[in-house]
C-alpha cells in the first residue's frame, strides 16, 4: 500500500466520536479531552437545549461533580454528563 493509497482510505474513514449521554440523550464528541464549554458546544450543536450558561457535570459513581467552562475532562465511551439551566432568583 503507498502513502497515498494510506491518505486517500483515511479520508474516506468518517471521523470518530464518542458516544456519551448528556441529559440522558446521545452526544458524539469529537475529542478525548474536552473542556466544559466544549463540551455544552458540542451538546448544543447536536440538537440539545443547552446553552453556554449551563453547569454541566459528569457523573462519578452515584455522585456527579461539577465541571467549569474551562476546565478540562477525559472523554469516554458511554460517560455520563448533566446539564443543569442557571438558578433564575428574580
Amino acid at each position: 500500500m503507498t502513502t497515498q493509497d494510506l491518505s486517500t482510505t483515511e479520508a474516506a474513514r468518517p471521523p470518530r466520536t464518542i458516544p456519551v449521554k448528556i441529559n440522558g440523550e446521545s452526544v458524539q464528541l469529537p475529542e478525548r479531552e474536552m473542556t466544559g464549554a466544549q463540551i455544552k458546544r458540542a451538546a448544543a450543536e447536536q440538537g440539545l437545549p443547552i446553552d453556554s450558561g449551563f453547569q454541566l457535570s459528569v457523573k462519578h459513581g452515584n455522585r456527579y461533580r461539577v465541571i467549569g467552562d474551562t476546565d478540562t475532562v477525559k472523554i469516554h465511551r458511554d460517560q455520563e454528563f448533566l446539564a443543569v439551566p442557571p438558578d433564575d432568583n428574580s
